[in-house]
């Protein structure tokens, strides 16, 4: 899977509206990349654990149905994580996907994620690392792993628009430009970004 350029998101799962009105374009970028991976799915079961971001823009949960081959988890909660992952793992089919999206410790530095006033597992010191291990004791096999909003996206940002402001966008522009190719990354750049996005497949009972 290629995430979009976090400019031209343009998913449109179940024939609803994006999720582009949120505030936080990150939170946004990452549920765009997650529904359209849940478009296919029958009967997706969704847990959102944010507010915020449980008032729009994601699909209905068929939390009636007896398994599901999908589920989508949003910002697993410190104090619950565990028992919340068994209770999805035990409804989720042989060869479901589940798409997991929590913060990041850097996450707290926007003032607007800081306002959630949630005690999320991801914006914990090794909070993602915790949940992947978990995944692979629960047999689910990690298929990929996404850092959304990079540090190093941000710095080029601040120096883009530092240098637009002094009247020299003919620098600004290529910045602003990189800025946007290292918005989304893989490997040991993703744990320098605000929220994560993990993609995980269940291969065993």
């Amino acid at each position: 899977m290629t995430l979009a350029d976090p400019d031209s998101v343009q998913s449109r799962p179940y024939g609803g509206q994006s999720v582009s009105t949120l505030g936080l374009l990150d939170y946004r970028y990452a549920l765009d990349a997650a529904m359209s991976l849940l478009a296919g799915a029958q009967a997706p079961l969704v847990l959102c654990q944010a507010p915020p971001l449980a008032r729009e823009g994601l699909p209905p949960s068929a939390a009636d149905s007896p398994t599901n081959d999908a589920a989508l988890w949003i910002e697993p909660l410190a104090d619950t994580w565990q028992a919340d992952l068994a209770s999805l793992v035990a409804r989720l089919a042989e060869n479901g996907q589940l798409i997991v999206l929590l913060s990041r410790p850097l996450a707290l530095l926007l003032p607007t994620r800081r306002a959630w006033n949630i005690r999320a597992l991801g914006t914990r010191l090794g909070g993602v690392r915790q949940l992947q291990g978990a995944l692979a004791r629960a047999g689910l096999r990690l298929d990929a792993a996404y850092g959304i909003h990079t540090m190093m996206a941000m710095g080029l940002n601040r120096m883009s628009q530092q240098l637009e402001r002094r009247g020299r966008p003919d620098l600004g522009d290529p910045l602003h430009f990189a800025a946007r190719l290292r918005y989304c990354a893989r490997g040991p750049l993703a744990a320098l970004s605000t929220v994560a996005l993990l993609i995980a497949t269940r291969v065993r009972e």
